[in-house]
């Protein structure tokens, strides 16, 4: 239960100032980084967004351990598809 409780304070903590910081730096630079295709109403992408990065958030205080073998496991995967993807389009014949 004191887990939880010091989860829900962090989200909380990290969506309020997602929230106050959206007009400033935040909202810019995820607009800047979501396609076209994404981004959808703008009161609509501050609350999406600013909740989704305050769950990351919030779990990364609490199992930073758990966050951060995520991380590097996607990082890899990336990596790893990256370098195969470049392979196989090297090895395609495209003519």
């Amino acid at each position: 239960m004191t887990v939880f409780v010091v989860w829900l304070v962090a989200f909380a903590v990290f969506l309020f100032f997602l929230l106050r910081a959206w007009n400033g730096a935040l909202g810019a630079m995820i607009k800047r980084r979501l396609p076209t295709q994404l981004q959808g109403d703008p009161s609509q992408d501050r609350w999406v967004m600013s909740t989704a990065l305050a769950v990351l958030g919030a779990t990364f205080i609490i199992k930073p351990v758990s966050m951060l073998l995520t991380l590097i496991l996607l990082a890899i995967g990336i990596w790893v598809g990256l370098r195969v993807g470049c392979w196989v389009m090297r090895k395609a014949n495209l003519h």
